[in-house]
């Protein structure tokens, strides 16, 4: 039986494969918004496309929060909150600020997410079925991501930057729905020192950067023999 044969994993693939179509179509819509309607400057633009990746600095301390505890209310958790941010922009008389927070709490919530995802992937298929797993759900990423870009696109096009994003708020909450309709049981968390998130994602960081964590730099010249 291939991975398609799982419920859960059926769930999972279509609760990844909405959300993104959604967050391609807020790709368009998010800086259309900002210069269309509020009449953002350069550097507001520029300040909006840096807070929306900053969130990515903080993927190993999402990944570290994924492996200590359980992975479906993350997923629903951060699914409502991009929802949340993204339905405050057409309900409330948005400025740039507004934005500003909107698109920190919008890449926060995905990158809590995506940790959250793959991490119980394995939880759901079984090992011999993983392969077949991960290459379905990155041809569903590939698929969903072109085609939520250019829909977006065309949406913004026809009916303009503010109707278009709830677009994103309704797909992150039909996510949610298809997550809470996953039944898995994960496994238990096994005990661990108390060393905190920090602790936890040091070993990711050497992995990353040998030198950057708990391997100083050394001074000065190699003595010759």
């Amino acid at each position: 039986m291939t991975a398609w044969g799982v419920p859960a994993f059926r769930c999972l693939l279509g609760a990844e494969a909405v959300s993104l179509s959604g967050s391609a179509v807020s790709t368009v819509a998010l800086p259309a918004l900002a210069v269309v309607e509020l009449r953002a400057s350069t550097t507001e633009v520029a300040l909006l496309a840096f807070l929306g990746q900053l969130p990515n600095a903080f993927a190993l301390w999402a990944g570290a929060l994924s492996d200590r505890h359980p992975k479906r209310p993350q997923l629903i958790a951060s699914d409502l909150a991009a929802a949340g941010a993204l339905v405050t922009i057409p309900a409330l008389a948005f400025t740039v600020g507004q934005l500003c927070v909107v698109v920190v709490v919008f890449g926060a919530a995905k990158v809590v997410h995506d940790a959250a995802a793959i991490s119980l992937l394995p939880a759901l298929v079984d090992q011999s079925q993983l392969h077949d797993a991960n290459a379905k759900i990155g041809a569903a990423f590939s698929v969903a991501d072109s085609a939520g870009t250019n829909a977006g696109a065309a949406l913004v096009g026809a009916v303009g930057p503010v109707p278009s994003v709830p677009v994103d708020a309704l797909s992150f909450l039909s996510s949610a729905v298809l997550v809470w309709h996953m039944r898995v049981p994960e496994p238990a968390t096994a005990p661990r020192a108390r060393t905190g998130l920090a602790g936890t994602r040091r070993p990711g960081a050497r992995l990353l950067h040998p030198r950057a964590v708990g391997h100083p730099r050394p001074r000065g010249r190699a003595a010759r023999p």
